[in-house]
């Protein structure tokens, strides 16, 4: 909206002050040389006429009043010089300081509304600075919870995830997994396949996880992920079995075919711990036994650990 053009109500406060200020100065001409006790209450109205131009349309009021003043003014000296009239000098005077009057309140309003439009800026630029600290802050939170490899979770994503859990009270079962042999291929193809293959079966594990399992890279090539709710050791069994299928399918890597097999260790909350850090060690626990007695497999931390 265009601020310099004046709305219908300015308008029609301008007209109203201009005949009101016009009727004044012939209600002046015609009476005040006769009955001086009309002259202050003329001036008055003139005074409240010029404030009101000015305040209820800036600067086009300003330039009216002022106009009006000087021609009161001037038609008061006239009545002074020509006319030899000493009774027409206090409007003379009190054109002057109208127009002093209306100046100031001029200025203070052009002060005013400076003032708002750096106000209104200022306020501007702290929203603009809040959006890009807040973005700051989105981006280092992704940062600090995401794997920079696969763009997954990470270990501290999972242990805030599960003391978030433990807190509401949630029960749930961890499963770790592991790539067994991992740094065999590493050494004999090198890290970069070993990241691409690290990568592949990420976005194996994503997928299967969906929405439905908190999942996270917590390690070089461990995985983990979280089964929420009363589940039994039969179920995540089952769900363990599922997840050896998936990963135990063929990758292929430039031309280079890779079967991988991982390692399981189960834990479960609160049986195993009342903190993340516990959990966690019981399922770091139940992966050792898990390499231990021959890998490819899942182990449960205790027998009480889903119970």
């Amino acid at each position: 909206m265009d601020k310099n053009k004046a709305t219908p109500t300015e308008i029609a406060i301008l007209v109203l002050c201009i005949v009101a200020f016009v009727a004044s100065m012939v209600v002046q001409s015609m009476y005040t040389a006769r009955d001086t006790h009309w002259a202050g209450i003329v001036s008055q109205i003139e005074v409240l006429a010029s404030i009101f131009m000015v305040t209820s349309n800036h600067k086009r009021g300003f330039i009216v009043a002022c106009t009006l003043n000087a021609l009161a003014g001037g038609s008061a000296l006239m009545g002074v010089v020509m006319a030899h009239n000493p009774l027409a000098m206090p409007g003379v005077l009190i054109a002057i300081i109208t127009v002093v009057m209306v100046t100031i309140v001029y200025l203070d309003k052009n002060n005013l509304a400076s003032a708002n439009d750096k106000l209104n800026a200022s306020f501007q630029e702290l929203m603009e600075k809040n959006q890009q600290i807040q973005a700051a802050e989105e981006q280092l939170r992704e940062l600090a919870y995401s794997d920079a490899l696969t763009g997954l979770n990470n270990r501290a994503w999972m242990r805030e995830t599960m003391a978030d859990k433990i807190q509401e009270g949630t029960r749930f079962a961890y499963i770790v997994m592991d790539m067994d042999n991992f740094k065999q291929i590493n050494d004999t193809f090198g890290h970069q396949m070993g990241d691409t293959l690290i990568k592949t079966y990420a976005t194996r594990f994503q997928k299967y996880c969906g929405e439905k399992y908190p999942c996270a890279k917590i390690g070089g090539d461990e995985f983990a992920m979280l089964v929420l709710g009363n589940v039994t050791q039969a179920d995540v069994l089952n769900l363990v079995e599922q997840m050896r299928n998936l990963f135990g399918e063929v990758v292929n890597v430039n031309g280079q075919q890779f079967r991988i097999t991982m390692s399981y260790g189960i834990a479960g909350s609160p049986n195993d711990g009342h903190n993340p850090d516990s959990i966690i060690n019981a399922g770091d626990t139940a992966l050792y036994n898990a390499k231990m007695q021959g890998k490819d497999r899942p182990v449960v931390y205790s027998p009480q650990s889903l119970s």
